[in-house]
């Protein structure tokens, strides 16, 4: 229960600091990193307190101060009010703290309950491996059930604190049930003499022929859990790295990528426990990191056969994600879960140590967690790429096994290696470890393609699986979409009644539209939000932006710009074009999001929400339509004029304080020489009958299931049947 929680708090987190410090990489990380963090520390001081006497008393004290601590999150939302008074802090030192005072106290007070739950089970040492493998992976299942619950179910149905207060609750109840039990106890460890305890053998095991002993080297039984920890951590970053362009990025992918994780975790865990027990040998822990080396390797070769066959086109999205993740990522997590399992059996020597020794290794174990969520995050994913990534955790994985078990003695290990190695070598030399992205960042895989369109010979940016933006280097009227057209025209709009117009994009892609405007609206002051900066540097470099130009860019969360930077009432027109296909930032489409939009306009600004839906099934831009007419007292909706107002496609919601004059827009066109406009307004009627074809969520900040909508628009687009 005390996994489940903290996974549910860790999803929830996201939400609940997005309003503050954005949803970008270094969110998710920090996030990441303090509850790894947490649960670290939290594992070594559960592990030393277990010495002076575990118990159920224990046991229900923990859970119960879990429960206050799980609340601690609201109330310094409720503190921060509108996050004013941390502006000062930048972004970076700002991220840290507010995860850290939000999340790690829980997290630490929750790990602290595993080791003592162990020294309560623990009988004697010859199950040793069993009943750790078992609570871990029971912990493991408590966690995968966190991360399901909450990413399909949980966020899509309830606000955030209601989430977090029934976190709390199950937790306190929890804690009531282990009262009746309060007396039941371990007794305190006694102090052993040093030499004694270094001289322990433990029953049923084989004394070590390689000359590498965990029991007498606990430093090296801790590095290698921390070790496939990290392994673990950089294959998960990578899996969505590796699955962006073929499912995007999202909280389904994530959660599915999270799930499917956490069951090899299980799975190896469970099977781990039970090898320890049988085999307690060195040789049986250096075969399980070759098979998990070997299986490894073969993430890249079966990902590219499941995608080039479409074995899973057929399937819903939260299908698809979950049936690649599991055929591509399920083996090479399950073989690494079995190590931890075995490394701790072959380095316990005495059942009364059982709690310290196994709060010890977890907390190492958890500290290469830790240490592969930032590094693989901030660093290696942008620097190495994903697949280098993935080829680096097997050939350490190799290394590890052939020192652990001194595998130049043993002939059927030393062959495994080699095989391993040359597997790799195989595989390398067909290139099927080469990026098939011209750059990987922290956020997208990003291609960069020549094309044949129209007659045209186009220079096309992809960002993931979605083809982001289109350019003619030649001709800079050529915007490519139809929906960038229509920014164009608004464009155009505004500079028609204001000498210099202001206008702020949030989404800055290929800059195909700045790049327009800068050739044929040059006295509009343009300004872009674009929060990574390889795509902004790639657009300067590539894709027709000016050497001089004049466009200013800013490369961080969109909704943080706006906060921190953006002056208020000064602008004539906002464009939200940060989407990518089915990825869209929930924080950038609450209400709370829209209030501070207008805040940013002049009265007769105008706001300007590029959504992809379906007319009249997708529930997506129904709950937009009525976020934006909560906030804006004039809303259109906009669409391709040349396509009809109906069907699956890109829709502009237009809101602003006042009306916005758009019948005069046809006529401001036609003296520009555009004889036929794109921009098309769905009529009033056909707004209403839209609206009341299904439900429409008003989205807050405590709520937004944007992922959960648009999972619906999915199954439209494929003509799948839910």
């Amino acid at each position: 229960m005390t996994s489940c929680a903290t996974l549910v708090l860790e999803l929830a987190a996201a939400r609940l600091l997005a309003p503050f410090i954005g949803a970008s990489l270094h969110t998710w990380t920090s996030i990441i990193g303090v509850v790894l963090a947490g649960i670290s520390l939290g594992s070594y001081a559960g592990g030393r307190l277990s010495e002076r006497g575990a118990s159920f008393r224990w046991l229900a004290g923990l859970t119960a101060l879990g429960a206050v601590l799980a609340l601690l999150p609201l109330g310094w939302v409720a503190v921060l009010g509108d996050g004013a008074s941390l502006r000062p802090i930048p972004v970076l030192p700002r991220t840290f703290l507010l995860t850290f005072l939000g999340f790690f106290p829980v997290s630490f007070v929750l790990a602290m309950v595993t080791p003592l739950a162990l020294r309560l089970l623990l009988p004697e040492l010859g199950r040793a491996g069993r009943i750790v493998g078992l609570l871990y992976a029971l912990g493991t299942l408590g966690s995968l059930a966190g991360n399901f619950l909450t990413g399909f179910v949980l966020v899509a149905w309830f606000p955030v604190p209601t989430i977090v207060l029934t976190v709390s609750g199950a937790l306190l109840l929890c804690a009531l049930l282990a009262l009746p039990r309060a007396s039941v106890a371990a007794p305190p460890v006694v102090p052993a003499a040093p030499v004694a305890e270094a001289a322990a053998v433990r029953p049923g095991a084989a004394p070590s022929a390689a000359g590498v002993d965990l029991r007498t080297r606990p430093m090296l039984a801790c590095f290698l859990v921390a070790s496939a920890s990290f392994c673990t951590l950089a294959i998960e970053l990578a899996a969505s790295r590796i699955l962006a362009p073929t499912v995007g990025v999202s909280l389904l992918s994530w959660t599915g990528i999270i799930g499917v994780v956490l069951t090899g975790m299980a799975l190896g865990n469970f099977v781990g426990g039970h090898l320890a027990d049988r085999w307690p040998r060195q040789g049986v822990l250096a075969g399980s990191m070759l098979l998990a080396a070997a299986s490894c390797l073969l993430i890249p070769p079966v990902h590219q056969w499941l995608v080039l066959k479409g074995h899973f086109d057929g399937l819903g999205l939260q299908a698809r994600i979950v049936a690649y993740t599991a055929a591509v990522f399920l083996l090479p997590v399950t073989a690494l879960g079995t190590l931890s399992p075995q490394v701790l059996r072959l380095t316990l020597a005495d059942v009364g140590r059982a709690g310290r020794t196994v709060g010890l290794l977890y907390a190492w174990s958890t500290a290469g967690a830790l240490l592969g969520s930032f590094l693989t995050g901030w660093w290696l994913i942008a620097k190495v790429g994903v697949y280098p990534l993935v080829m680096g955790a097997s050939l350490g994985l190799v290394a590890l096994a052939a020192f652990v078990g001194q595998v130049w003695r043993q002939p059927r290990l030393f062959g495994a290696s080699v095989g391993t190695l040359a597997l790799a070598g195989s595989l390398g030399a067909l290139g099927l470890f080469a990026s098939p992205c011209t750059e990987e960042t922290d956020y997208f895989c990003i291609q960069i393609n020549q094309v044949e369109h129209d007659g045209r010979r186009i220079l096309a940016m992809q960002l993931d699986h979605l083809t982001h933006t289109t350019v003619d280097l030649g001709d800079p009227s050529y915007l490519g979409y139809p929906y960038c057209y229509i920014h164009s025209e608004l464009i155009r709009h505004v500079a028609a009644r204001t000498p210099t117009p202001r206008v702020l994009m949030i989404g800055g892609g290929g800059y195909v539209v700045p790049r327009w405007v800068e050739t044929y609206v040059p006295q509009v002051r343009m300004e872009v939000v674009e929060i990574d900066p390889a795509v902004t540097r790639i657009a300067r470099e590539r894709f027709g932006v000016r050497p001089d130009t004049r466009i200013a860019s800013f490369n961080l969360d969109g909704r943080q710009y706006l906060q921190e930077m953006a002056e208020r009432g000064a602008y004539d027109l906002i464009v939200q074009d940060a989407v990518n296909d089915l990825s869209v930032p929930y924080h950038l489409m609450t209400r709370e999001y829209d209030v501070l939009v207008r805040s940013l306009l002049k009265p007769e600004g105008i706001y300007l929400l590029t959504v992809i839906d379906e007319i009249p099934r997708g529930a997506f831009l129904r709950s937009a339509l009525r976020t934006m007419q909560d906030v804006f007292p004039h809303v259109e909706l906009l669409h391709d004029a040349r396509s009809g107002s109906k069907g699956q496609g890109v829709y502009i919601v237009a809101g602003s304080g006042q009306p916005m004059a758009l019948e005069r827009l046809p006529a401001l066109l036609r003296g520009a020489g555009i004889e036929r406009p794109r921009t098309g307004r769905v009529p009033r009627a056909e707004i209403d009958a839209y609206m009341a074809a299904g439900p429409a969520h008003l989205l807050t900040d405590d709520f937004a299931p944007v992922d959960n909508l648009l999972a619906e628009f999915f199954l439209l687009r494929e003509q799948v049947s839910p």
